[in-house]
């Protein structure tokens, strides 16, 4: 058993190297690029939306807080007058608007920290995409130029690749060699 699994995975390493040779390394690179953009686009929409969750419950605390402080007016008001039933009331809103201000507050803290991890992970994924690049630019720079193959010259195909203006000059060329050898010689 253990034979055949040596086996398979010898040969799934086979195939993964063949395909690794296979591919143009500057189109891994250019396709790793692009879904690191992919990536760093998501994360970023999901950062604006955690900015625009935690301005919108800051909104909430402060309205909560005026509504805590015109509960502690109502109490007062209702102490001077001496209604006592009416300042239990109040104080019951008290109460549950304290509660509701620590689980606001809590919970502007669970994003905060969100927003901190993930602006830490956008900030690590930026520099990564940054080293890919220069990956990419350097693998650029320094890669031999692509040469076309120039096909091999088949008997009977004629004159491959040469123009009537190449044959001109080269004719021209050589008629201005042999009148210069002629002149030498005599």
């Amino acid at each position: 058993m253990t034979l055949l699994r040596r086996m398979t995975r010898l040969l799934k390493a086979d195939i993964h190297g063949i395909l690794d040779g296979l591919e143009e390394p500057e189109e891994v690179l250019k396709q790793t690029i692009r879904d690191m953009e992919e990536a760093l686009a998501h994360k970023e929409h999901i950062l604006a939306a955690l900015q625009s969750h935690l301005q919108r419950l800051r909104a909430e605390e402060q309205a909560l807080g005026q509504a805590a402080r015109d509960i502690d007016h109502h109490i007062d008001l209702c102490f001077e007058a001496d209604n006592h039933a009416l300042a239990r009331n109040f104080i019951r809103k008290r109460l549950v608007t304290q509660r509701q201000a620590r689980q606001l507050s809590r919970a502007i803290a669970e994003v905060h920290s969100r927003q901190e991890a993930l602006e830490r992970t956008l900030a690590e994924q930026r520099q990564q995409l940054a080293v890919v690049v220069q990956q990419l630019d350097l693998y650029t720079a320094t890669r031999p130029p692509e040469t076309t193959p120039t096909p091999p010259f088949m008997p009977g195909q004629g004159e491959v690749g040469v123009t009537d203006d190449e044959v001109e000059v080269a004719f021209l060329d050589e008629q201005r060699r042999r009148a210069e050898r002629t002149q030498t010689t005599s």
